[in-house]
Formats: C-alpha cells, sequence, structure tokens
C-alpha cells in the first residue's frame, strides 16, 4: 500500500448498496463521518480511551488516534505485525507484538515502560493461504488485564501471568499447543483454548490447573463467561457451553458443513453472538440451550468479535479468492432482535489472497462506531 499516511476524506470511503443505503449528512444511522489512511492493513480490534483509539498495523506500528482532532498523538514502532489488540490500564497499553514481545507503554507519551519476552521470536506468523493444509494463525493473544496482572498466551504453548507495573513473570501454564485465545478471567480461574483443541481452567493465583475439555480442534477465538457457563467456538465446527466450575459439557451447537469457528463469542442477555467462517454468517444462539435464534449472512468468513448494543451486532466479514468470493465483505450492523441487517459499510480491496474486508471488533462511543478495515483505514459511522 502506498498511499500517504493520514488521509483524512469522505472520498478515502467505498460504501456498499445493502439496505438501507446511508444518506449524507452526519445524522443517519450508517451516515459516514470522517475517515482516516494509515497505510497499512489493519486487524487490530479498536481500543477506546479518553478520546484516543489504540490500534495495531502490520507494518509493527502501534497508533494512538487523537479522534477528536483527527490526529496522532505519537506512534511506537516494533519488528513485527500488530494483530494483537491493544489493552489500556493504569496509564499504560499494552499488547503483543509478532516480534515476540508484550509490551506496555505510556498510554500519554508512547514510550516504553517495559517488554517480555513472549518464546516467539522464532516463530513465524502462518497466514491465510489458497491451499491446504489453512494452518493460518496467530503468534499471540490478545493481553488481558485482571486486578493488576496481565495475562496472555503465546505460540510457545504457554500461556503468561504478568505483573501489569513491573513486566515480571508471575507464573506461566503450558498447555500441548500454541495458546491464541484471548484469556477470560472470572471468579479467581483463567479460561482460554490452544490450538491443541483444548479449554482450559487454571487457578488466576497460582497457574494451575482446574480442569480442562477436549473439542477435538484447534480453538483460535477466546471464551465468554456468562451464567456461569464457559462458551467457545472451536475448528470442530462447534459452539459450546461449558459448566464453569467443572467443564461438563451442558450444550453443544453443530455448524452445517463443517465450518470452523474462529469467532470469539459475545453474550448479552440470554443470547449468544458469535460469527463463523465458512457459514459466511453471524449466529444468535440461545445461551441456556444452543438453539439458533437467527442467522445473518455476511456473505464472507467473520472471524472477529462481535460487538453488541442494547438495538445492534455490529461485525465485519473478511473475502479471500478464487478460495470463497471474489467481491470485498464489509462491516455490517445487524438489528439484535431480528438479525435484520440496518447498514453496511463496504471498504476498498487489497492485494493478496485475502481480498478485504473487516477483521477487527469496533469501538463505540457517543453515538459513533469506529471501524478499522484491511484497506488501512479508520472509518468514523454514525451509530
Amino acid at each position: 500500500m502506498n498511499r500517504a499516511i493520514g488521509c483524512l476524506a469522505l472520498s478515502c470511503l467505498l460504501l456498499g448498496n445493502g439496505p438501507p443505503a446511508p444518506a449524507s449528512g452526519d445524522t443517519v444511522a450508517g451516515s459516514v463521518l470522517w475517515t482516516y489512511d494509515v497505510g497499512e492493513q489493519i486487524w487490530t480490534p479498536l481500543a477506546l480511551e479518553a478520546g484516543v483509539l489504540f490500534f495495531g498495523d502490520d507494518a509493527g506500528t502501534l497508533h494512538a488516534l487523537d479522534i477528536a482532532k483527527r490526529q496522532l498523538r505519537w506512534r511506537f514502532a516494533t519488528t513485527g505485525r500488530i494483530r494483537s489488540a491493544a489493552t489500556v490500564d493504569r496509564g499504560a497499553v499494552l499488547f503483543a507484538s509478532d516480534d515476540g514481545f508484550l509490551y506496555a507503554v505510556g498510554r500519554d507519551s508512547g514510550r516504553e515502560r517495559w517488554k517480555l519476552d513472549l518464546g516467539s521470536s522464532g516463530l513465524e506468523r502462518r497466514l491465510p493461504a489458497a491451499s491446504p493444509p489453512y494452518a493460518y494463525d496467530y503468534l499471540h493473544s490478545s493481553p488481558t488485564v485482571e486486578e493488576g496482572t496481565v495475562y496472555v498466551g503465546s505460540g510457545d504453548k504457554k500461556l503468561y501471568a504478568v505483573d501489569a507495573e513491573t513486566g515480571r513473570l508471575r507464573w506461566s501454564f503450558a498447555a500441548q499447543g500454541s495458546i491464541r485465545s484471548s484469556p477470560a478471567v472470572s471468579g479467581g480461574t483463567v479460561y482460554f483454548g490452544s490450538w491443541d483443541g483444548s479449554v482450559y481452567a487454571v487457578s488466576a493465583e497460582s497457574g494451575e490447573e482446574v480442569w480442562s475439555y477436549g473439542t477435538g480442534a484447534p480453538i483460535q477465538g477466546s471464551p465468554a463467561i456468562a451464567g456461569g457457563r464457559v462458551i467457545v467456538g472451536s475448528r470442530s465446527a462447534r459452539v459450546l457451553a461449558l459448566d464453569a466450575a467443572s467443564g461438563e459439557v451442558e450444550w453443544t451447537y453443530v455448524l452445517a458443513h463443517g465450518s470452523w469457528v474462529e469467532s470469539s463469542p459475545v453474550v448479552k442477555g440470554d443470547i449468544v453472538y458469535i460469527g463463523s467462517s465458512d457459514a459466511l454468517a453471524l449466529l444468535a444462539l440461545d445461551a441456556r440451550s444452543g438453539a439458533e435464534v437467527w442467522r445473518f449472512k455476511t456473505g464472507g468468513w467473520s472471524w472477529g468479535t462481535p460487538v453488541v448494543t442494547d438495538e445492534v451486532v455490529y461485525i465485519g466479514s473478511i473475502s479471500a479468492s478464487p478460495y470463497w468470493v471474489d467481491l470485498v465483505s464489509g462491516f455490517f450492523a445487524v438489528d439484535r432482535q431480528t438479525g435484520e441487517e440496518r447498514w453496511r459499510m463496504t471498504p476498498e480491496a487489497v492485494e493478496g489472497y485475502v481480498i478485504g474486508g473487516v477483521f477487527a471488533a469496533p469501538a463505540i462511543d457517543a453515538g459513533i462506531v469506529y471501524v478499522a478495515s484491511l484497506d488501512g483505514r479508520i472509518h468514523a459511522i454514525r451509530e
């Protein structure tokens, strides 16, 4: 991508044709308010804190974008792709880079506070490819911070618990496969999945295993904890609800035709919202039984995490050619009750096997949805 960094114009955005079409102006849902051009692919979920968007790009740069001024406050460079989400905690921004390190940088200054070797600097990310074995993956999970401890998984098959203030290692837990699943912490227990196919529950204090359950296939997404259940997707083409205390299966939802579930679920009320791969759909499932409530066709791989408000479910999808589709997928606002489309945004295409779309979870604030697309742009859209 050779565009100049910092493009800020409505002409930078290509809108899709899905119903209803966004109107001009800035008061109608789906209206584009502004765009910001980073110049590199953006896969990282957006973190919004005190008027600043934090996100990484495939050039290895973490950005702090002031949304009021629409200007960068600072940039922090690493030597590997950044596809980890940034987590903001106690004045620090925490994230992992494909250079093999977990970083903490000052929220206001962008200066490094500490970094921790995650044992993966000798590993290489496997990107989506048009031929078997379709073994694309991540090098790390995104970090989760709970009560002063950072929990992060690594391609070296370990989950790390790190002091958020100092970067000192507290403990590590060794699984049998790489850990790309971002940990969820609840009730003193850390829950996560591994490429060994297992969901793990370990003590947040000691790192000792409480239980594990084998799903039969790699787990890429992160679990959600709600109603005493651990809900997680797997490449076994299933969404599972496990008892959080025992790991016993409460229900299983099976996707037809073997569609992997890369997406991380979100639970709101009694409904689980989760994306899919080859099913090309966003699913709404009953959290108590696993029964399908509705499905929305995204037309692409919805690998990211949905964001759910009282009325709308937001999710992106990506396209690949020639494996699936030749049209670029995009970003969708879906009615939470009915599963009907409210509006959509379609970004420009990119070069490569993955030809474009939106992977990252958006950020929402003051009636504006901030969306990052693979064409390297941040879009501010009326909610």
